[in-house]
């Protein structure tokens, strides 16, 4: 969920800022951490558990587990935010997105060490989209949310060209989406989709990201691309 005011108590913060904007000041207890830089291929079922584990480890270190809300804030709503944030939603936790608003309250410098707990995670596949998924439902509709000059450079057959400027908070159904429907995204490298599924996800639209989007899709030689 994209907050527009507080978030709720007991919140775990991420700052996704880089570490020279954190240093300068953060929330209260807030940990510097950037996932946006995520790639792996995702095809087999022993991947997933991999990053399933990866995930855990990573939640074990941060101190996050079911039950603790996290939030997750950043200098706007931009591709970091929301890629870190679909990280940490894809490993099972409570995730919010706190674009603006927190700035005023952004007073500490000293650096949080993370308070550790048991590794855990849930991969939450019902968010995640896999290309042999894709493959599998040739009638999902599937937004590319690229520039049209990329989508026009190769891009996956049946995939619409959406670019990421279209997408506003209240405007799903002028682009002839509806609340319910599941529709997959992708880009590049799974971050600018990112940004379109929460959009989305906020409109009541069953948004799920393609996270490995073109750089995986184009390294694969069985799957197909459009010219």
């Amino acid at each position: 969920m994209i907050l527009s005011a507080e978030p709720p108590p007991g919140a775990l913060f991420v700052d996704s800022r880089p570490p020279a904007d954190y240093a300068q000041g953060h929330l209260e207890g807030a940990i510097n951490l950037d996932l946006s830089g995520f790639r792996g291929r995702l095809r087999s079922e022993e991947e997933l558990a991999q990053l399933e584990r990866a995930l855990a480890e990573l939640n074990g270190r941060i101190g996050a587990g079911p039950g603790r809300p996290v939030v997750v804030y950043d200098a706007g709503f931009n591709t970091r935010l929301a890629k870190t944030a679909f990280m940490l939603a894809l490993g099972g936790l409570e995730v919010y997105l706190w674009p603006q608003g927190w700035e005023p309250q952004a007073t500490q410098t000293a650096p949080t060490t993370p308070v550790p707990s048991e590794p855990w995670a849930r991969l939450n596949r019902e968010i995640l989209l896999t290309a042999d998924e894709i493959l599998a439902q040739p009638d999902l509709l599937l937004l590319d949310v690229r520039e049209p000059h990329e989508f026009a450079s190769g891009h996956i057959p049946g995939a619409r060209n959406l670019p990421l400027g279209t997408f506003g908070p209240d405007n799903a159904g002028a682009l002839g989406l509806s609340p319910g429907q599941e529709v997959g995204v992708h880009c590049r490298s799974g971050a600018r989709s990112a940004s379109a599924f929460w959009i989305l996800r906020q409109q009541g639209v069953r948004a799920r990201n393609y996270l490995g989007s073109m750089l995986e899709w184009e390294a694969e030689a069985d799957l197909p691309v459009e010219r």
